[in-house]
């Protein structure tokens, strides 16, 4: 029992004037959470997951705070789960599960004791939410609340596995709504609770006094003394019924790599602005490459709402429909001080993530005079002319200067610089072979600020901040 509660319990018992009924009241509240945990902890389930050493690492937020370790290859880990529909499927975090699709997989223990061996059906990582099914029927399912309509102050109860200790009971209050930033996860919008969330509870029910959910406790490493996180029912609901449906979540996306502006001093210094969220880059055949936003623009808006970092954009965009258009306000350098324009983009599926992989050598500036000790030596960056069988063979631009050279640690390095990409202009100035690259370059670097590179990447344009 949390604080708040018992210093009520206190107060209650040992006032004078009216303690009779303080004393009924806190036992119609202890009524009202035995109540919940009555109807609520048939529908929860104990994930017993699989995961061999190496795995286990992955799933350290269950071990925190256990000793001593199983000694044996193959590990045993508990989560939690709740059912969510009468044929068996079960709604857990996918952080629960990691690593259980490659080793012996996941068994579900009911409060009656019986285990059922379970198929992931489908793994949603941006919202850390997985769907799990076992071969049955007539399964006691949750009752889904309204998130949405939960107020801070509210009680709540969080039924699940702390430590392995199955069917926990913990009770606290709503003490806040719409907490981000607090993870990886790229959707963020969680409930802030003092009911205790530890390992093991993550995957589990968070109910208000109606025995409805209204979250799914998430454990968040580093963030668990006292506190306790949630992702809203309203959320989960929405995404277990598509990962069942679809066995993966069809979500939007505009095809551009952007960065908070207000997280950078030399980048508001270059630009002039103190917020907006900055593109990055455009990448190739995507809904942004058919409209006319550009690399370095900075949007200030999206369809009227003003969005001041990257995470603001993503989850706007994210709640837009595929095949939706977005109206994005953007900023853009122009002779002056820069122009407002409004660019229309229709969104579409967004992709599975690519990883890049790239391969360096350490960087060692040259002194001045010293072989390769030019401005491009001290830069770590070596360039050639684009020829026309380079540029068919990119399939991108046809004049400027690839590189052919970046070194590890290097200011080339450092502004994000690879090999293979194709240099356009410097500023604004353009860029028609290595000897002019070199004379923009030497004329147009400030070593405050930088320069700005142009820069056509696999057939997407983005550009650099190169600095001495």
């Amino acid at each position: 029992m949390n604080k708040v509660i018992a210093l009520m319990l206190f107060l209650a018992l040992t006032s004078l004037p009216g303690a009779a009924q303080d004393r009924a009241s806190l036992r119609a509240l202890g009524n009202a959470f035995a109540g919940v945990y009555d109807k609520v902890a048939p529908s929860v389930v104990v994930l017993e997951v699989e995961a061999t050493e190496r795995e286990e690492e992955a799933l350290n937020f269950l071990f925190r705070d256990r000793a001593p370790r199983r000694s044996q290859q193959e590990q045993t880990s508990e989560g939690s789960g709740m059912i969510i529909r009468r044929d068996g499927y079960i709604l857990t975090n996918a952080h629960v599960i990691q690593g259980a699709a490659r080793v012996g997989g996941v068994t579900a223990r009911l409060k009656d004791g019986s285990r059922w061996p379970l198929r992931i059906v489908g793994i949603d990582e941006k919202t850390d939410l997985a769907v799990l099914q076992a071969e049955a029927k007539d399964w006691p399912a949750i009752a889904w609340g309204d998130s949405d309509k939960v107020r801070v102050g509210e009680f709540v109860c969080s039924i699940g596995a702390p430590y392995e200790l199955d069917y926990t009971l913990t009770v606290g209050v709503i003490s806040a709504k719409g907490r981000s930033n607090l993870s990886d996860t790229l959707y963020e919008d969680y409930l802030q609770t003092d009911a205790a969330i530890n390992p093991g509870n993550s995957g589990g029910p968070l109910c208000d006094l109606d025995s409805k959910v209204v979250g799914i406790n998430t454990l968040i490493n580093g963030l668990s003394s006292g506190l306790g996180f949630a992702i809203p029912a309203n959320l989960a609901r929405e995404i277990s019924a598509e990962l069942i449906e679809r066995g993966r979540v069809v979500r939007p996306w505009l095809g551009i790599r952007i960065e908070t502006l207000g997280e950078n001093p030399s980048l508001q210094q270059m630009f002039g602005l103190e917020r907006g969220v900055l593109v990055r880059s455009i990448e190739p055949d995507t809904p942004a490459s058919r409209s006319a936003l550009l690399p370095a623009d900075v949007i200030l808006e999206m369809d009227g709402r003003p969005v001041a970092s990257a995470r603001e954009l993503q989850q706007a965009v994210l709640r837009t429909k595929v095949g939706q258009t977005v109206r994005l306000q953007v900023w853009r350098r122009g002779v002056a001080q820069g122009t407002k324009e409004t660019v229309e983009v229709v969104t579409a599926e967004m992709p599975e993530p690519e990883t890049w992989i790239e391969e360096s050598e350490p960087f060692r500036a040259p002194a001045p005079g010293e072989d390769g000790g030019d401005l491009l030596g001290q830069l770590g960056l070596e360039v050639s002319d684009l020829n026309a069988p380079v540029a068919d063979q990119l399939g991108g631009a046809t004049r400027g200067v690839i590189v052919t050279h970046v070194a590890s640690g290097s200011p080339a390095a450092v502004a994000g610089l690879r090999r293979r990409d194709v240099i356009t202009a410097v500023g604004d100035e353009p860029v028609g072979d290595a000897g002019s690259f070199r004379a923009a370059l030497e004329n147009g670097i400030d070593g405050d600020v930088g320069v700005q590179l142009s820069v056509e990447r696999g057939g997407s344009k983005t550009y650099a901040i190169l600095k001495p």
